[in-house]
């Protein structure tokens, strides 16, 4: 039977673009236990055709970490 390993942490980010990464840094630099879930290899994402858009997903923010999502 196969065994299942289970892992805690307090910050799980979906996505490994420029905006996973960088909110995977801001959540180990304050301290989070923190974990990355990408579908490919880290450095493969489709950041790089962003072309300088930008994209929200409304205000107020839903991130719990102080200071992390507002300006």
């Amino acid at each position: 039977m196969t065994q299942i390993e289970r892992h805690q942490y307090d910050v799980v980010i979906i996505g490994a673009g420029g905006a996973g990464l960088r909110a995977a840094i801001e959540a180990r630099a304050n301290g989070f236990k923190t974990a990355i879930i990408c579908k490919s290899l880290f450095g493969k994402a489709h950041t790089v055709m962003a072309e300088g858009g930008i994209a929200a997903s409304g205000f107020p923010p839903l991130c719990k970490i102080p200071h992390c999502c507002l300006p």
